[in-house]
């Protein structure tokens, strides 16, 4: 029972006292908004009931009629579409007081916090966490309730998929895609929808049927007017029979609910006139207003001790809704006796500053957590802006710089979660020096791809002489150039093996058709020609085997390019990784392999002078006579 309705003037404490109050007092008299106010005690608004604000003391008997009027406009339900924010101001037009906007900011100020605070706890929770809190909350909570953690459920998480989905689209992109082209699916988010579906849907149905329940309020209320003006315009003075009648009449007001704003002004400002009627009688009944004021008192210890058992809890979203709670059944709650005012409100007073305290102390520590890790991640992304303007220059270099940003996203994720505006500012820095990184990366490698696809086409246009050669018959000429065509082989250019032995094996064949044929037109070859051409040949395929080793190991290191974001101990990247080491080894061999050959060739070489100069002596010879 709220504070003004049923109690006479507070500090009264003897029947005397009452009597002059009454006997001095004028009649009520209209105010300009047709409310009637007691001339003896101008009504004032009620302060709101805090940490740091005593208990305000009541001047006047009367009920707050403007301010229940702004407390039921403030939780009805409003006729256009709900919106998805917590509001920053509702203001009522069933009132004009300042108590009443009073009133209506505080409950907008605690729909605030409560939605702070579930948001400071559902930040901690994973998605999945939150999704199945969604759906307890869609079943359990009722839909006056639920709207603000749902709201703040939606608000930690849509972040999150913005976020997610961002980075896909930048991988997709750096892969080659396009934007218009992308699609990416977020299971989560389609989850989270249908129970936030489904709620708006139950919500809708609920403002409907309150609707209809204040249409029905309303009438009720109007009935229990007429038995409250009939009590206070009676001739007698009232009894404990009538006060009993009196309060079951207001409990029964005060338990019908809201009724439609259009309506709620005038009924209120009748109901507040005639309780202050009644009440004015009632001032003589010393009896009535002690029982009042222990039944209040009682009221108030029990409030106490609630407060006092949550005032050893840590602080979380549902404690601050507690404190709430009983901060406006404080409000409700009748007067007492003077000499307990001040004690009992000093009482609820401490244990509420604990609680304040709890909550500064929590915002402190995650603030601090926050900035620490602020901190973390502006050395990361300062780490990563010097990567991406460093630029690696060739193969191996860049496979080190690419394991080096990936680490730095990995110690990014690890840090954890940060919020504000400087966290958005590191983020965008993030990504934008992670995309300028990897943009120049995929130059290099897309230059890399080019030059390949050159090297290729001038094997084959090589291959493509070489065949045509094959057929010739002028021996000499043909020979010298089939070994330009040689030396040109191995400045084309890097190939990857599987191309370039394609390659490879044409032109081989190629020449051997040419020497084939060369060895049955000029019939028996002498031994120092054979000789010479075998150890060509064994010169050339022992440079072509270290070649291809080369070629080999420098593709499976390019091909480790493509795990970069692969886990290291994934099967498919101990397998690459093994390759490369093998190919490694395979190139050791073929290069020592090939230094021996050439030794061996520098220690012959003066004994094959002589036969080198027959040799070119006799293919003169040759020339000549073909000619």
């Amino acid at each position: 029972m709220a504070e003004k309705d049923l109690l006479p003037l507070e500090g009264n404490t003897n029947e005397e006292a009452a009597n002059e109050a009454v006997q001095s007092a004028p009649e009520a008299t209209q105010t300009p908004d047709n409310e009637a106010t007691p001339t003896d005690a101008p009504e004032s608004a009620e302060p709101e009931l805090t940490s740091e604000t005593p208990e305000p003391e009541l001047d006047t008997p009367v009920v707050p009629a403007a301010e229940e009027a702004v407390e039921e406009a403030a939780s009805a339900p409003s006729s256009e579409t709900e919106s998805d924010e917590i509001p920053t101001e509702t203001p009522s037009s069933s009132s004009s007081e300042t108590g009443s906007e009073d009133e209506s900011d505080d409950a907008n100020d605690e729909e605030k916090e409560e939605h702070e605070d579930h948001t400071a706890d559902y930040a901690e929770k994973e998605t999945d966490e939150l999704l199945a809190e969604a759906k307890r909350i869609l079943n359990e909570v009722s839909i006056e309730q639920a709207r603000v953690p749902m709201l703040a459920i939606k608000d930690v998480l849509m972040p999150r998929w913005e976020e997610e989905r961002a980075g896909a689209l930048e991988r997709f992109i750096e892969e080659g895609g396009n934007a218009i082209d992308f699609h990416y699916e977020q299971p989560s988010r389609e989850a989270f929808y249908q129970t936030f579906n489904e709620f708006k849907k139950r919500r809708s149905a609920w403002k409907a049927d309150l609707a209809n329940q204040m249409s029905v309020n309303l009438d009720l209320k109007k009935a229990l007017l007429d038995e409250i003006k009939k009590l206070a315009e009676s001739d007698d003075l009232p009894t404990g029979q009538t006060y009993n009648e009196f309060k079951r009449i207001n409990d029964r007001w005060k338990d019908v609910g809201h009724v439609p704003n259009d309506e709620a002004r005038d009924l209120y400002a009748s109901y507040r006139f005639f309780v202050d009627r009644f009440y004015d009688n009632l001032r003589l009944s010393q009896e009535l207003r002690d029982l009042d004021y222990k039944h209040n008192k009682e009221i108030k210890e029990g409030l106490i001790a609630e407060i006092q058992a949550i005032s050893g809890k840590d602080w979380s979203a549902a404690i601050g809704k507690d404190l709430q709670r009983l901060h406006a059944a404080w409000k409700e709650v009748g007067p007492v006796a003077l000499e307990d005012k001040e004690t009992l409100w000093d009482q609820f007073r401490e244990a509420s500053n604990i609680l304040h305290e709890k909550r500064r102390a929590k915002q402190d520590v995650a603030k601090a957590a926050n900035d620490a890790r602020l901190t973390q991640k502006e050395s990361l992304v300062a780490e990563l802006e010097a990567l991406a303007t460093e630029g690696a220059g060739e193969h191996g270099n860049w496979q080190k710089m690419t394991e080096k940003a990936k680490s730095l996203r990995e110690a990014m994720a690890k840090v954890g979660r940060t919020f504000g505006a400087p966290s958005d500012v590191l983020w965008d820095r993030f990504k934008k020096a992670e995309k300028a990184f990897f943009k120049e990366r995929n130059t290099f490698y897309k230059g890399r791809k080019n030059a390949i696809k050159e090297a290729l086409e001038a094997k084959y246009a090589l291959v493509e002489q070489a065949e045509a050669m094959a057929t010739r018959t002028d021996w000499a000429e043909a020979s010298k150039d089939l070994k330009r065509l040689q030396a040109e082989w191995k400045k084309t250019g890097f190939v990857p093996r599987k191309d370039s032995d394609k390659a490879w094996n044409k032109f081989r064949a190629a020449c051997n058709t040419f020497f084939d044929a060369m060895r049955n037109e000029q019939g028996e070859v002498r031994a120092t020609q054979k000789a010479d051409r075998q150890k060509y040949e064994k010169t050339m395929n022992s440079r072509q085997t270290v070649e291809q080793a080369r070629k080999e190991l420098s593709q499976l290191e390019n091909n480790m390019g493509f795990f970069t974001y692969a886990d290291p101990k994934s099967p498919i990247v101990q397998d690459a990784m093994k390759k490369v080491e093998a190919a490694r080894k395979n190139l050791e061999k073929a290069e020592a392999a090939h230094d021996a050959l050439r030794k061996a060739q520098r220690d012959a070489a003066k004994q094959a002078e002589a036969a080198a100069a027959a040799d070119a002596a006799s293919a003169e010879s040759s020339e000549e006579a073909e000619a």
